[in-house]
C-alpha cells in the first residue's frame, strides 16, 4: 500500500517537473523571439540610416572628385558596405530562427515525454487494478473451494 502512494508522489513530482520545464521553455522561447525581433528591426532601422548617410556622402564625393576611378571606388565601397550590413542582418535572423526552432523542437519533445509519462501511468494503474482484480478472484476462488 505504501508503495502505491509513493508511486503517486513520484509520478506527481515528475509531472510537475515536466510542466514547469515546459512553461519555462515556452516563456523563454517567447521572450527570446520578442527580443530578437526587436533587435532585427533595430538592425534594419540602422541599416536604412547608414544607407542614407552613405548616399549623402557618395553624392558629395562624386561631385567633389574629378577622377572617374575615385567615383567608381565610392560606388563600390557603398555597395560593399550595403551588402555587408544586409548579410549581417540576414545571418542574424537565420541564426535566431534556428535557435527558436530548436527550442520549439525541445518543447515538442517535452510534450511527448509528458504524454508518454501519462500513458505509462495509465498502464501501471491498469496493471495494479488488474492485479487487485486477480487477487480478489483468487481469494474468491479459495473461499468457494473451501465451501
Amino acid at each position: 500500500m505504501g508503495n502505491f502512494f509513493s508511486k503517486k508522489d513520484t509520478f506527481e513530482k515528475k509531472v510537475l517537473a515536466m510542466e514547469t520545464m515546459i512553461t519555462n521553455m515556452e516563456s523563454k522561447n517567447k521572450c527570446s523571439k520578442e527580443f530578437h525581433d526587436k533587435n532585427y528591426k533595430k538592425i534594419i532601422f540602422y541599416f536604412i540610416i547608414i544607407e542614407i548617410i552613405l548616399a549623402y556622402f557618395l553624392y558629395n564625393e562624386i561631385f567633389s572628385s574629378e577622377a572617374l576611378s575615385e567615383k567608381a571606388m565610392y560606388f563600390v565601397y557603398s555597395f560593399l558596405i550595403s551588402i555587408g550590413i544586409y548579410t549581417f542582418a540576414k545571418l542574424y535572423r537565420f541564426t535566431y530562427c534556428k535557435l527558436i526552432n530548436n527550442n520549439e523542437k525541445k518543447i515538442k519533445k517535452l510534450y511527448t515525454g509528458l504524454e508518454r509519462l501519462f500513458e505509462e501511468r495509465k498502464r501501471v494503474t491498469d496493471y495494479d487494478h488488474t492485479k487487485k482484480l486477480f487477487e480478489n478472484y483468487e481469494n474468491f476462488k479459495k473461499q468457494n473451494v473451501f465451501n
